[in-house]
């Protein structure tokens, strides 16, 4: 669904008109879903969109004691049932999904605009990444998949709003498992029109079950939940970095998805208006927020000054504002939190700032977190901007002496997920793939030709 300059292709009156009817639809009250039956606690917080904090979407019930122990206990029991149901009938349930979906794609894409702050294009592209998902997941399920399952608990923030909650339980679901989904606290809308749909096509209920806590205490009571097979974690927030240190059960199953620096090392490069572009679109499309936004760059020093020059340069061009406008690079930031967390990081490094890290003048963006990107230079090596994922637009360039340098920074470097290099040199590319640790690698493109839900295979969700 993509368009030659890599953008997925959409029609621009009708996500005008879905997004005007988005702006007008009347606040709501979310309530946790259990068992299909709406649970409230009677304490409520209200959801507003980064873009404007005018705009708020309603009110959602925080979890109160019990909550989310009895999603656990629903969610096992359906179990039994759904685990029994014949795969071509649950893949049926989501090839009716996928068609609501399909057709619903403006109306999803312009509340994922608004609950999140993506551009048009990212919001879009969010939208057909699921569609992708999903759609995969039917065409490969296969009759001979075995493996034990059970109720999986889906953890996500909110770097992908909508592929990768829905993503990463459509994948489980279809194994057989049943859910508990904690969307992002910042932008769970997408999600509760997903489960709206499924509603609509009489999906079974409990299998998915579905609560937003503002508080961040649902995460811990599941991983301790000795009922669930596993846990989906995905995404940058410090109580998912939190959970890599829980003491939980051997048995319990953890997919670990969490955001990292996403590196890119640039060795004797091509086009370099081509590269300085991939570049900034990797470091600060989503605002640096997509799960694969790439935060270091590793720049060899015979290339360094043609290179940075030029990024500096090119970042003038950025333009940063509301997410809505067809021509904007990138919107705010997902909230007031991770705006002080940008303002703290980047006052303490203000003399190596290149580029940036200024607000965005509030007449032209309305009442969000807006901010130029920061490009960084000179750190010394044991800053933490320097080999720790801030989940910020923050890119910190390191200039190191040749390609065996750059190798020996990228192994100091906490990649997360990917690592991608960006060189004319064959030889150079041939070393990075056999010796860069990471899962994902990218060559001579950026990071945005990764997508999230890179765990939604259902084999995955099987013990």
């Amino acid at each position: 669904m993509a368009n030659p300059d890599g953008h997925p292709s959409y029609d621009d009156e009708k996500f005008e008109t879905a997004f005007q009817a988005a702006l007008q639809a009347k606040k709501k009250d979310f309530p946790s879903y259990i068992g299909g039956m709406k649970v409230a606690s009677g304490n409520s917080f209200v959801v507003k969109s980064p873009i404007d904090s005018s705009i708020a979407f309603g009110t959602f019930q925080e979890p109160e004691e019990g909550i989310t122990a009895r999603a656990v206990e629903v969610a096992a029991k359906v179990h039994t049932i759904w685990s029994e149901t014949p795969l071509r009938d649950r893949v049926e349930y989501f090839k009716n999904l996928l068609e609501a979906i399909k057709v619903q794609r403006y109306r999803l894409a312009a509340m994922v605009l608004l609950s999140s702050g993506m551009t048009r294009h990212e919001s879009v592209a969010e939208v057909d990444r699921l569609i992708e998902v999903i759609s995969a997941e039917c065409r490969n399920a296969k009759e001979d998949m075995r493996g034990k399952t059970g109720a999986w608990g889906i953890i996500t923030s909110y770097n992908s709003p909508l592929a990768s909650p829905m993503g990463h339980a459509a994948a489980a679901m279809i194994a057989g498992n049943t859910t508990v989904v904690m969307p992002s606290k910042y932008c769970p809308v997408p999600v509760y029109m997903i489960y709206e749909m499924m509603e609509n096509i009489d999906f079974p209920s409990g299998v998915m079950n579905l609560i937003v806590d503002r508080k961040d205490r649902t995460y811990e009571q599941l991983a301790n939940d000795p009922r669930l097979e596993g846990i989906l974690i995905s995404g940058t927030a410090e109580y998912l970095e939190d959970m890599i240190f829980l003491q939980v059960d051997d048995e319990l199953k953890v997919l670990n998805e969490l955001k990292g620096m996403n590196p890119i090392i640039v060795h004797r490069p091509g086009d370099i208006s081509a590269v300085v572009r991939d570049i900034l679109s990797s470091a600060f499309c989503f605002s640096g927020q997509r799960l694969f936004s790439t935060s270091k760059l590793i720049v060899t020093a015979e290339d360094s000054t043609r290179l940075v020059n030029a990024l500096l340069e090119k970042a003038k061009e950025m333009r940063i504002g509301d997410p809505a406008d067809a021509d904007v690079f990138s919107g705010p930031l997902i909230s007031e939190a991770n705006a002080k967390k940008f303002v703290k990081a980047t006052d303490l490094v203000r003399g190596n700032i290149l580029s940036g890290a200024k607000k965005v003048d509030s007449e032209t963006t309305g009442n969000g977190s807006y901010f130029t990107p920061a490009i960084i230079g000179g750190l010394d090596d044991d800053n933490d901007l320097m080999f720790m994922d801030s989940g910020l637009p923050v890119l910190c360039i390191k200039i190191v002496q040749d390609f065996d340098s750059a190798l020996e920074e990228l192994a100091d470097t906490e990649c997360g997920l990917s690592a991608g290099i960006i060189s004319k040199d064959q030889r150079s590319i041939d070393r990075f793939l056999s010796e860069a640790d990471v899962e994902f690698k990218f060559v001579n493109e950026g990071s945005t030709s990764l997508q999230p839900a890179v765990y939604a295979r259902a084999k995955e969700f099987l013990k």
